[in-house]
């Protein structure tokens, strides 16, 4: 299996760094990696997300990887690729999820 970020996810990223890195640049870092380094625990274990509600309406079985209080990694395996599709922040508007993938 391999991890896939889409350009979407990829933004993502770089836009919470990029925002947390003006704040502290040291937590910005932590967090890329956590991001990271969560999304690779998927190459052992891809199902240990839980489906994602918020996208059932969806033909693909969208799952999410809680990172943190804030953040979530919304993703799907299709075949042997784990697609990370976006970065999620919590404290958006859930309808903006549903809409954005």
């Amino acid at each position: 299996m391999r991890i896939v970020w889409t350009e979407q996810a990829q933004e993502d990223m770089d836009k919470i760094y990029a925002f947390w890195h003006l704040q502290n640049a040291q937590y910005a870092v932590k967090l890329y990696n956590s991001f990271i380094n969560e999304a690779e625990r998927l190459l052992s274990f891809p199902q240990i997300g839980q489906l994602e509600n918020l996208l059932q309406h969806r033909s693909e079985n969208f799952r999410s990887l809680v990172i943190n209080e804030h953040n979530k990694l919304i993703y799907t395996v299709e075949g042997e690729d784990i697609v990370i599709h976006m970065v999620w922040d919590c404290r958006q508007n859930p309808k903006k999820l549903i809409k954005k993938v």
